[in-house]
């Protein structure tokens, strides 16, 4: 959590972080500034431990400033114009700028340095920094990063926040099934007033959903049919129209408009009656999710979880990652990630044996097993967010159906 920053700081020998916030979103800024964020667009911001953060803002941007409760300093005041013009360039001038903030504040010793932005202008940057601030050194971080270790626990603003966004998706997948649901099979096809029932339309009909709960999908979604649904990440092919019998996997991950919490969920849907092996499929990657919810337990190995599942799939004749990372069927991803402020974060429930990341009380994660099997046009994927409650008990966060089938109208 946020609190946790400046004990992190200190425990790590560094004298401060340095925040940089341009063009791109930061969602650690977001984490430290706070909703404000989402209308900051260039700042800098030095946060040392035991002190209040420092944030230097554009003057346009002085309310949004303000309303992180930092201390501010403004741009102009610090000669901006004046730099740049002496210097010329962009990144000269922010590293002369930097320099000059972090001397005025008495900043000396290692710092950390983050932030978001295109690679080979900030290498320069930085290292102009080292040459302009000869009493700072930039310190490299850890794996766990430091504000990975900050962010990995949420605190009960920020579950609640969360648990406002997964609400809306169960909203979104309800409003699918209902579509679904009112469409009639014309031989295999599925139609009702609209037309050919797509998965454009459901798309269309996702985003309305998220439109009205001020939810934005800056990654897009998956909603992938039959051989499409057995390539993970395949987004699906929006001209398809739904079918009988196919698995249509349907993958939702938006967040708060203007830069917020993210929630992930997945599930596999299937218009009419499924087949036998498709059934087989979707039982037993619901057997997967059962199982790793129900033998969570906080302070344990991430990745000992993977490999759980990875045994209950290779017992059932499936082939995994763990035996040949190259395999393009079966089970061939991890099992989940940490979710928060973007849609991927710590721990890692996968990856490889130097994986460390532990399951940390109030820490939020999904947990996403598949079976892909795209040559058979068939793909299943479950996925439920999970949150590790501070008292070490879990709480599955995902209140949304699992059925498989769904009865078109039949008159």
């Amino acid at each position: 959590m946020k609190r946790d920053v400046d004990s992190l700081l200190l425990e790590r020998g560094l004298s401060a972080a340095l925040v940089l916030r341009g063009e791109t979103p930061n969602p650690t800024f977001r984490f430290l500034a706070g909703p404000a964020a989402a209308h900051i667009t260039a700042a800098i911001l030095v946060w040392r431990p035991g002190k209040r953060p420092h944030l230097v803002h554009a003057a346009m941007e002085r309310d949004s400033a303000a309303a992180t409760g930092f201390e501010l300093s403004e741009y102009g005041a610090h000669g901006y114009r004046k730099i740049l013009e002496e210097e010329g360039t962009r990144e000269r001038a922010n590293a002369r700028l930097l320099a000059k903030v972090l001397g005025e504040l008495n900043v000396k010793g290692p710092i950390l340095v983050h932030g978001y932005g295109e690679v080979g202008r900030n290498y320069h940057v930085l290292n102009r920094l080292r040459e302009w601030a000869p009493q700072i050194e930039i310190a490299e971080d850890e794996d766990l990063g430091l504000f990975d270790r900050a962010r990995l626990s949420k605190g009960p603003e920020e579950v609640d926040a969360v648990r406002t966004v997964a609400g809306a998706c169960g909203q979104a997948y309800a409003r699918i099934r209902q579509v679904l649901g009112g469409g009639r099979l014309e031989g295999k096809k599925l139609k009702d007033s609209e037309g050919w029932v797509t998965i454009g339309r459901l798309r269309r009909e996702v985003k309305k959903v998220f439109f009205d709960a001020d939810l934005e999908e800056p990654h897009g979604n998956i909603i992938a049919m039959g051989r499409d649904a057995g390539i993970p990440h395949n987004v699906g092919n929006d001209a398809d129209v739904i079918e009988e019998g196919l698995p249509i996997v349907i993958d939702l991950y938006p967040v708060q408009a203007g830069g917020g919490y993210f929630f992930d969920v997945t599930r596999t849907l299937c218009v009419g009656r499924a087949s036998a092996e498709l059934k087989e499929l979707h039982a037993l990657v619901r057997e997967a999710v059962d199982r790793t919810v129900d033998s969570l337990t906080t302070e344990t190995p991430a990745r000992m979880y993977q490999e759980k599942v990875c045994d209950l799939f290779e017992q059932r004749g499936h082939k995994t990652i763990r035996q040949d990372e190259r395999i393009q069927e079966g089970y061939i991803h991890g099992l989940g990630h940490g979710i928060g402020l973007e849609v991927h974060e710590r721990p890692h429930l996968g990856g490889p044996s130097q994986n460390r990341d532990r399951i940390a009380p109030g820490s939020l994660f999904t947990v996403e097993p598949g079976l892909y099997y795209p040559s058979r046009q068939l793909g299943v994927r479950i996925e439920d967010v999970v949150f590790a409650r501070p008292d070490g008990s879990f709480q599955n966060m995902t209140d949304i159906p699992y059925e498989l089938e769904v009865a078109p109208a039949t008159a």
